[in-house]
């Protein structure tokens, strides 16, 4: 009985030991590493949002790669009455944004276009500085998936050409 006990612990020990140094740091998106060269990149609408875009469509960016492209992105915002309270209130708003972005190869002129849109919706609160941090939380999140959305189709479209 003590002997099976043992078995188990040791058993045990190097099926842990084994799962542990099989874990590693491997880089996301490895396949990506040198898809695109971002040599200028326009961003034109709001600041908030056009620093965000700009700044994690940069990221995939790598000088080495032989797909040399310019970006421009033309981003607007709006905000839209969803639902309203029997009083006539707005109770919640639909935020909106857009985004048209052009990709121009450097070395052949091509062009590529592309349209996205993203929505959220945020709910009007009490105070108004809770209804400012609830837009402000909606527009966070829909820049970032509109972001996600753009950076996948750069990716798609260079593996594809």
């Amino acid at each position: 009985m003590i002997i099976v006990k043992k078995n188990i612990k040791i058993i045990i020990l190097l099926s842990l030991s084994l799962i542990l140094t099989s874990c590693g740091y491997k880089k996301i998106n490895q396949k990506n590493a040198s898809i695109i060269y971002i040599q200028n990149i326009n961003v034109v609408g709001e600041k908030k949002i056009s620093y965000i875009l700009k700044n994690n469509i940069l990221l995939i960016s790598d000088s080495t790669s032989e797909n040399k492209y310019n970006l421009e992105i033309k981003t607007t915002k709006k905000k839209i009455n969803k639902i309203k309270n029997t009083s006539g209130r707005v109770t919640r708003y639909n935020l909106s944004i857009s985004a048209n972005l052009k990709m121009i190869n450097i070395d052949n002129e091509q062009i590529i276009y592309r349209i996205f849109v993203k929505k959220n919706d945020y709910e009007v609160a009490t105070n108004h500085s809770k209804t400012i941090t609830n837009e402000n939380n909606a527009l966070e999140t829909t820049t970032q998936q509109l972001t996600d959305e753009i950076i996948n189709f750069i990716t798609l479209t260079m593996r594809r050409l």
